[in-house]
């Protein structure tokens, strides 16, 4: 089975007319939906905007399923070095979480700074940053090839940046292309689970001074709901 995640339901609502046999399962106080699409068993759920609601959304579906692979999708800001523009394609090849960390006088300082690891697995300790496994996203992008998608750094915010100087700000602290508010929570569960992960994001706006009149969240549901489509039909065929 594949689960597929989003924060807000518009960014699954085509993807979710496509499914054969749909029915609702609970999920602790939520609900999911489970179908098919071209008979590949997939699982759709909406965690919530933020770490927060994304963490608690990811722990309950991995603690029911062990999925072949947790995609999630949505919209998501493009810093304006990634070269990206609305309604393109965005594939992360790591989450860093983007605020986690200290303000010195010497500026902005990351938990490994601080001695303190989000997360310890084995003699492993992670600290600010989840990398994807490379296969996946080798996988991913063969998969995804008509969509020209740019792979590079997700930044994971609680606090979207809505001016230039923020924007630039973030983008030359992680030299990341886009950002967005629960990637890095579902990348450090995956982790956790052992489950492969993947993010594919459709770029709705620049990050830059926020004028929403600028922003196309139609063309970036559309684009990142046709991207999963491909990746739920094609992931289990022989690479």
């Amino acid at each position: 089975m594949i689960i597929l995640v989003a924060s807000m339901p518009f960014e699954t609502a085509w993807i979710s007319s496509q499914l054969s046999c749909p029915r609702h399962i609970l999920l602790g106080k939520f609900t999911a939906l489970q179908g098919s699409l071209n008979g590949v068993k997939v699982l759709i759920f909406h965690l919530g905007v933020g770490k927060t609601n994304a963490a608690h959304g990811t722990t309950l579906l991995l603690e029911k399923f062990y999925p072949r692979l947790m995609l999630l999708i949505g919209c998501c800001g493009a810093y304006r070095g990634s070269g990206l523009q609305p309604g393109d394609v965005a594939i992360a090849n790591k989450e860093i979480f983007g605020e986690e960390g200290v303000i010195t006088q010497q500026g902005w300082r990351s938990t490994h700074f601080l001695n303190l690891p989000l997360l310890r697995k084995g003699d492993r300790a992670y600290y600010n940053s989840f990398e994807m496994d490379q296969a996946v996203l080798n996988k991913a992008h063969g998969i995804l090839q008509k969509f020209n998608p740019k792979i590079g750094p997700f930044i994971t915010i609680s606090e979207v940046s809505g001016t230039q100087q923020k924007a630039e700000e973030m983008e030359q602290r992680f030299h990341g292309i886009c950002e967005n508010m629960e990637g890095a929570a579902v990348a450090q569960l995956c982790t956790l689970y052992d489950v492969p992960f993947l993010e594919v994001r459709g770029i709705s706006n620049l990050v830059k001074e926020r004028n929403r009149d600028e922003w196309d969240l139609s063309a970036a549901t559309n684009i990142c709901q046709q991207a999963a489509l491909a990746l739920a039909v094609h992931w289990g065929e022989d690479a």
